[in-house]
């Protein structure tokens, strides 16, 4: 008789130990300092997300769940760089294409015959004249003419449009001299020019002359008549890539 009322003892105490436990375990131990979950505040223990299932107890992550977290930061990070350092890569290989044809500041790569199905161009159009110029004010301003009725602009290193050149620019389709000056240039600015001011010393300047009649010519003769880049001052600027 004893040893069976000393099992049924034995057996009533495991039972309230084990529901204890599981109580003290869904139930989070309240410290000094412990602050309560405000009313009508959902913790959710499971949170679908496009990464997956989040697994969470009280807010607080698994191991797993905090490690798909992280894995998904340095994947949304390196995204990020990626699709920031396509523009300035982009012009890296730009430049070193058009120093194929001649140095920086002296060449114009020149569509005299217009693009073509062979031409590897992006939203390149195939009835005007495209002139392409790597500007570079590493050794001071540059003074850039351009010619009269060409449509165009400046792009910084970082493919940031600086300035619009000729119909849209401040020459209005006159043509007439830009003065390209360095980042960080406080020298003397002179005046009758139209000024820009990028913020990187090298600079991407496309534009585009017109057909007349349907005929490249005069478009292309007066590119070659006018578009002159010189430098302003013998200025020496410290070396930069970009």
């Amino acid at each position: 008789m004893k040893s069976g009322f000393m099992k049924y003892l034995l057996t009533a105490a495991l039972s309230c130990l084990l529901w204890a436990s599981s109580l003290y375990a869904k139930t989070p131990q309240q410290m000094k300092m412990t602050t309560l979950i405000a009313p009508g505040v959902a913790v959710p223990d499971k949170v679908e997300t496009s990464i997956g299932n989040l697994k969470l107890n009280y807010g607080y992550p698994d191991d797993a769940t905090t490690q798909k977290v992280y894995d998904n930061l340095d994947a949304s990070r390196a995204l990020q760089a990626y699709l920031l350092a396509i523009p300035i890569v982009n012009q890296v290989g730009m430049r070193a294409t058009l120093r194929e044809f001649g140095p920086v500041n002296q060449t114009d790569v020149i569509w005299e015959d217009l693009v073509d199905s062979k031409t590897i161009e992006l939203t390149a159009n195939d009835n005007t004249i495209y002139s392409f110029i790597w500007l570079d004010t590493k050794k001071g301003p540059l003074v850039v003419e351009v010619p009269p009725m060409v449509l165009g602009a400046i792009d910084d290193f970082w493919y940031k449009w600086v300035a619009d050149i000729g119909i849209t620019g401040e020459d209005k389709g006159k043509g007439g001299k830009y003065l390209i000056l360095p980042p960080g240039y406080a020298g003397e600015v002179p005046e009758g020019y139209f000024v820009v001011r990028p913020s990187t010393y090298g600079n991407w300047m496309p534009f585009r002359s017109f057909l007349v009649d349907g005929s490249t010519k005069p478009g292309v003769e007066a590119v070659k008549k006018y578009l002159t880049v010189i430098h302003h001052s013998s200025q020496e600027i410290p070396d930069c890539d970009a």
